[in-house]
Order: C-alpha cells, then structure tokens, then sequence
C-alpha cells in the first residue's frame, strides 16, 4: 500500500499557518508587559490584517499563535481557551472580508474584548465593563488601526506584483 502524500498547497497551508504562529506568540510573549491585562495594545493583533488576505491558513496561524501567546498569560491556564473565541472571530472576519475588512476587524475587536473582559472579571474580579471599555479601545488600536494597515500594505504589494508571477 502507498502512502498518501500531502498535495503542495496543504503543505503550503500548513507552512503559512505555521509562520504566522510563530509570529503571533513571538510578538506576544516579547512584548508581554503590554500584551496582558485590561490596558493591552497586542502589537501581534496588527498580523489580524493578513486574514482577509491568506484566509485560513492565516486564521488557524493566528489561533494557534493566541495559544502559544497565551502561555505566559497572568491570568493562568485559562486564557488558553482564548484560541476558540479568537478562531470564531477570524472566521467571522473571512466571511466580511468581501464586504468590509474593517467591520471584520471591528467584528474581532468587540468579541475578543468582551472574552478577555469576562476572563478578567472572573481571575481578577476586574469590573466587567470597565476592563471592556480598556480593551475595547487597546485592541481596537492594535486590530482595527495596525491591522487595517497591514492588510492596506499587503493588498498593495500583492496588487503590484500580481502581474508579474502570471509565468509562475
């Protein structure tokens, strides 16, 4: 019997999700002075902005990178359960990414602050809205403001150079 082989773009997909998880849980954990807490701008929110882009490689990358991240969360084992709120975000985020990137982005920032919100009240007794309206505003920062930038950046330079790999 042979063994079946995974097709390139599977393995493509894994490596791309692979990369951007490395990504994520690097730039969370060096920054984790300001990547944890009600007061939080996750600079690696800012790679948010490939997903309307790369789809869902870029959406399981970001998941599993939250994960990682997470490890080194103050809050303990339970922010790791912190990936499937994100991973149901991102896909909401696919699915408006035809019609708005931005109410994607937005979409991600409300439900992600009202988690992260529900787990600081819960660890920390933190009230509820008050740690929404802190993270509300420093993930919208880091989604919504860098994460439309990246996606902008990218879209531009894959526009520009979409003519020149029609041989590839």
């Amino acid at each position: 019997m042979q063994e079946k082989r995974p097709t390139p773009s599977k393995t493509r997909a894994v490596v791309r999700a692979a990369i951007v998880a490395a990504a994520y849980a690097a730039l969370t954990i060096s920054l984790a002075p300001i990547s944890f807490g009600a007061i939080q701008i996750r600079v690696a929110n800012a790679l948010i902005g490939i997903v309307p882009l790369m789809g869902m490689p870029a959406a399981a990358g970001i998941s599993l990178g939250v994960f990682i991240g997470n490890l080194a969360s103050p809050i303990g084992p339970l922010d790791l359960l912190s990936a499937i709120p994100t991973f149901a975000s991102l896909l909401i985020l696919i699915r408006l990414r035809g019609r708005s990137v931005i109410a994607g982005l937005a979409c991600y920032t409300v439900i992600i602050s009202a988690w992260v919100g529900a787990l600081l009240n819960y660890a920390f007794g933190m009230p509820f809205l008050v740690a929404f309206a802190y993270l509300l505003a420093g993930i919208g920062i880091s989604t919504v403001g860098l994460g439309y930038l990246v996606y902008r950046a990218l879209k531009r330079f894959i526009d520009a150079f979409n003519p020149l790999m029609m041989g590839f």
